[in-house]
């Protein structure tokens, strides 16, 4: 059984907090202090309001140093984490359920936005291709 590890955020309000990265963190076996969690969201954190939205979320995970994981290991891990049953594609019902079940909300013409720019071929789905793209090209979230 693959645990989704965002998944253990739900109260839903769109956002990880402190505490809230702290429990996900310890649920991989980290251990953070509170202000090394603090410093974490405050390297990411573009709006400056203590919390992490989806897409600091996902810089965040992306900036964390491990010298047996590549960038692109950890970006597909990211994947894998969307796509639930194995299938090498997201769908946007997928992609949906993942935002809603880490408290992400997004309304249905955000939603379209983001498939848009993800789905470079127009095919409906996301492939794992697609979604590393969007983190190596300058600009990108793994920029």
């Amino acid at each position: 059984m693959r645990l989704h590890l965002l998944s253990t955020i739900k109260n839903g309000d769109g956002v990880i907090s402190v505490t809230e990265l702290s429990h996900l963190l310890g649920t991989i076996g980290l251990h953070p202090s509170q202000q090394e969690v603090v410093e974490m969201i405050t390297c990411v954190d573009s709006n400056n309001d203590g919390v992490l939205g989806f897409c600091e979320f996902i810089k965040l995970m992306s900036k964390q140093h491990n010298p047996f994981i590549t960038p692109r290991d950890q970006f597909e891990s990211i994947f894998r984490v969307f796509d639930n049953n194995n299938t090498g594609h997201l769908s946007r019902v997928e992609f949906k359920n993942t935002l809603f079940s880490i408290g992400q909300r997004i309304s249905e013409q955000e939603l379209d936005s983001i498939l848009e720019e993800l789905d470079q071929n127009n095919d409906g789905l996301i492939s794992r291709r697609e979604f590393l793209k969007i983190f190596r090209e300058p600009g990108g979230l793994g920029h």
